[in-house]
């Protein structure tokens, strides 16, 4: 079974780095989505129920990555697939807030491939837990 995964970001250089990780090893085959903007990512949230894994920026424009993911957690919108906020914001405050709200992890920028084939893997883990493979 394929997986798919969400990439809310609204820079286009770090979509290509998720292309060039995604490329690689037992991730390559993956579907990946992408989205510039917090919106257009919830939309892209919504539209995909089979997702095994959302990395959402924290700023970006239209919606943040706390809006979407308090949207998202508020409606009960895919509850059980992890999120992780991934940003430059380095303060514990917003760490802390991403994790009250329903952040499954947090990743700051910049970030080694290492780091999401780790949080891939964890998805994973979560993923068999469930009984979905």
């Amino acid at each position: 079974m394929s997986e798919s995964f969400l990439v809310i970001d609204d820079s286009k250089l770090l979509h290509q780095m998720y292309r060039l990780i995604f490329s690689q090893g037992d991730l390559a085959g993956s579907t990946i989505h992408y989205a510039t903007n917090g919106r257009e990512g919830y939309g892209l949230l919504a539209a995909h129920p089979d997702l095994t894994l959302v990395f959402l920026d924290l700023n970006m424009p239209e919606m943040n990555g706390l809006e979407v993911l308090a949207r998202a957690r508020a409606e009960r919108l895919h509850s059980h697939v992890p999120i992780v906020l991934v940003t430059t914001e380095s303060s514990e405050d917003d760490e802390a807030r991403g994790l009250a709200v329903g952040a499954w992890d947090y990743l700051r920028k910049p970030f080694q491939p290492a780091d999401i084939q780790r949080l891939v893997r964890r998805a994973r883990e979560l993923r068999r837990g469930r009984g979905a493979a």
